[in-house]
């Protein structure tokens, strides 16, 4: 299997089926400071903040799934070559080797698997920073989709 063609694959993979259209990255600038006190936020900068978020959480579970299904395939992959040189290293073994030296072998005498592993390791690392923003995202959504509700609720009442 070359994994040059593997990783390739992936990254076609990960930019999603054509079909769908996939969002482009909000243009709200580079950080922002959530407010102490939603409830002190006029009407329209609570609908601003309900827009930001939402573009935000659309934009970034996107790129999670984009950089799951790359990550995915690649590790495949990767478990496919490294199980098929495994075997062949055991085959040829003249003594019973330990699973761990096996590995560190085989990614010994395969660079191109060793880089691999390593953009997996990158790719996993990345993807569970982009799983906190969202969850930090869906925090703060949810804050202002309460007081936009509450807001409406009392209106309602008066």
């Amino acid at each position: 299997m070359n994994l040059n063609k593997l990783q390739s694959r992936a990254k076609e993979i990960s930019q999603g089926p054509e079909n769908f259209p996939s969002p482009d990255q909000p243009m709200d600038g580079e950080s922002y400071e959530f407010p102490n006190n939603a409830d002190n936020l006029t009407d329209d900068k609570l609908d601003s903040w309900l827009m930001f978020f939402g573009a935000w959480r659309g934009f970034t579970i996107n790129k999670i799934a984009q950089m799951e299904g790359e990550m995915s395939l690649m590790e495949e992959g990767f478990s496919l070559v490294m199980l098929s040189k495994s075997a062949d290293m055991e085959a040829t073994a003249t003594k019973k080797l330990l699973k761990d030296s096996i590995r560190g072998m085989v990614l010994n005498e395969n660079p191109d698997l060793t880089n691999l592993s390593k953009k997996i390791m990158v790719l996993r690392s990345e993807l569970k920073v982009l799983k906190g923003r969202l969850s930090l995202y869906d925090a703060q959504f949810e804050t202002i989709s309460r007081v936009i509700t509450r807001r409406g609720q009392e209106r309602q009442r008066a």
